[in-house]
């Protein structure tokens, strides 16, 4: 009787676990296993869950990927200014190594893929090469041994945050299915009452800029360069990559400039060095929005003193697709020369007036 009853129960347990993984399986809500079903309302995780299984299991000839400043280019927009068929994948509190991996899954698993719209962040120049963001990631998706997937497929978390949720959603939505869309979704925190609210103006001082201090930021630099962002533009000489340097706000440059003008000029000069090394290659098409200084010294644009509003992200799209603030061999250098005289001119000070 006993033994019946053992039987049973490992029977029993293994039909609960096996139709634990079959759901999980089959709504899959981080694509882990297969692209996204049509019927099926998702309620997806965060960025590091989600971002591989978009990559590998997504369809799309365009790809625009890189740092929280790609975060609110939205699929309809990017298709119909570019005319294609787009993913968006960003990466919260990343610098170029993650996003570059990123990059690498989506060109191996799309031999197709022709564009690629990505982020040069200037606050991540120096940085170590081999830098994240976290100290650990759900490896258990991103790698190829089968067995960990048990991390996925059991995890409570899983079924209570997201599984569950997305069955539900479905049910509600009559099983048309949809697939969120991911963005700040917080446009109304924009304006300069918000952001200057949420900076703090460091103290003013005239930082000594040593030689050999801008020599180790130069190598951060240059080994950033050559290893998470030029390789696979040489590699993929098809493929046209549109980078962008992101129009962080005035305060961003006040930051700098409170730090002495010797400070905020080695700055400039490690974005003419990236410059120079971006533009070697006939596949890249670079872009700078820091000589639109109607934007950036327009706080309403901004949630604070990096991140802007989606306007500005629909605004980054059209530039590029017209051409507008685009930098060649021929202009570069007359860019850096007005950037460099316009933000150790401006007066900054006249930001904190009210405050001060």
């Amino acid at each position: 009787m006993e033994r019946k009853y053992f039987f049973k129960t490992i029977i029993g347990l293994s039909v609960v676990l096996a139709a634990m993984a079959g759901i999980v399986i089959l709504i899959d809500p981080f694509y882990h296993y297969h692209r996204p079903l049509k019927n099926i309302s998702y309620v997806s995780g965060a960025d590091i869950y989600v971002n591989d299984g978009k990559l590998k299991h997504f369809d799309y000839d365009t790809l625009t990927i890189g740092t929280s400043m790609a975060m609110n280019f939205h699929k309809q927009k990017v298709d119909d200014i570019f005319e294609c068929d787009s993913l968006n994948v960003f990466y919260l509190g990343e610098g170029f190594k993650v996003i570059n991996e990123g990059l690498k899954t989506a060109l191996s698993t799309h031999p197709d893929l022709k564009t690629v719209i990505r982020t040069v962040d200037p606050i991540w120049f120096i940085s170590d090469v081999n830098w994240k963001g976290r100290e650990s990631y759900p490896e258990y998706l991103y790698d190829k041994n089968p067995f960990n997937d048990v991390y996925y497929i059991y995890n409570i978390d899983v079924w209570e945050n997201n599984v569950i949720p997305s069955i539900a959603a479905s049910v509600k939505n009559g099983f048309r299915g949809n697939i969120e869309e991911d963005g700040f979704g917080n446009d109304e925190l924009t304006g300069k009452e918000n952001v200057l609210k949420l900076y703090t103006r460091p103290e003013k001082e005239l930082k000594e800029v040593t030689k050999e201090e801008t020599n180790e930021f130069f190598g951060y630099l240059r080994q950033n360069l050559e290893t998470n962002v030029l390789t696979i533009i040489r590699e993929h000489p098809d493929v046209e990559f549109y980078l962008f340097i992101p129009p962080y706000s005035i305060c961003w440059w006040d930051q700098l400039n409170q730090n002495g003008t010797a400070v905020l000029e080695r700055r400039i000069d490690m974005e003419k060095y990236a410059i120079e090394n971006m533009l070697q290659y006939e596949n890249v098409r670079l872009f700078s929005f820091f000589n639109n200084y109607d934007l950036i010294c327009n706080l309403d644009y901004y949630v604070d003193d990096i991140h802007y509003s989606e306007d500005v992200n629909n605004l980054i799209l059209q530039w590029m697709k017209s051409g507008e603030y685009e930098l060649t061999k021929e202009n570069y250098e007359d860019y850096i020369a007005k950037e460099k005289a316009f933000y150790t001119s401006y007066d900054y000070d006249q930001l904190f007036g009210e405050q001060q």
